[in-house]
């Protein structure tokens, strides 16, 4: 199978309590410490490569993403990302995807982290490919159709819904709206971001101007064995009169 290419947003590392099933394995790399030139200068510290969105066990055919926005630098920047899936050359960017052959087999993905002294680390994790793949619902007896409606609920709240999602055509019922599964990824201005789930048919999303910059909102509405996902990115214009 083919690896698939891509630069995409992933979920926040959350050291504990974390709620996204993105974060459940984290790969974490100690800097080295600080040491002293013969001249009395404090020598370069090597930068931190941190991977994130990776679990450490996927179904098969499941598009993976990996992140490396939490990776830093104590004393610089980082200034290049290299990864790797079983030492084949994925992309140079800060994140990448890619789709895992069906062979029940652990594979490798390999983060390194350049800083702008020229000092590299990197860090690798395995994820075990489950060959078990479930067998999809015919697409005419699935007949679900995701919507998201919002309106403003106050100056700095905007509540979501999935009621005017459908199922074989009708509004969907009161069951499958209690069932409605959310996934909010917001992004700072400060380049951070948050990941939240959430189940239920309403979605509460604080959006503070000072600090807010967009959001991917994922919902995923089921019914029984079936189910169906769409994904939307909202965001606030820069003319917007706050």
């Amino acid at each position: 199978m083919k690896l698939i290419l891509a630069v995409s947003a992933l979920a926040a590392i959350v050291l504990s309590g974390c709620e996204s099933t993105c974060c459940q394995d984290v790969s974490l790399v100690e800097s080295a410490p600080v040491g002293v030139t013969e001249k009395g200068e404090k020598s370069n510290l090597t930068p931190i490569p941190v991977i994130s969105g990776l679990p450490a066990k996927a179904p098969c055919g499941t598009s993976l993403n990996a992140d490396a926005s939490q990776s830093s630098d104590p004393d610089g920047k980082i200034v290049a990302y290299t990864w790797r899936l079983d030492n084949t050359l994925l992309t140079e960017e800060k994140t990448a995807a890619a789709t895992l052959p069906c062979d029940g087999k652990p594979h490798e993905v390999c983060l390194t982290v350049t800083d702008d002294k020229g000092a590299s680390q990197t860090t690798c994790q395995s994820i075990l490919v489950d060959n078990a793949k479930p067998e999809p619902k015919p697409a005419d007896s699935c007949n679900i159709v995701p919507v998201i409606t919002y309106e403003k609920a106050d100056s700095l709240q905007y509540k979501f819904y999935c009621t005017d999602s459908t199922y074989n055509g009708e509004k969907i019922d009161a069951a499958t709206e209690a069932n409605c599964e959310w996934s909010a990824k917001k992004y700072f201005k400060d380049d951070s971001f948050s990941v939240h789930d959430q189940t239920g048919p309403v979605k509460w999303i604080n959006v503070d101007p000072d600090r807010f910059k967009a959001m991917d909102l994922t919902l995923t509405v089921k019914n029984d064995d079936c189910e169906a996902t769409i994904t939307k990115h909202y965001f606030i214009p820069a003319d917007l009169p706050y």
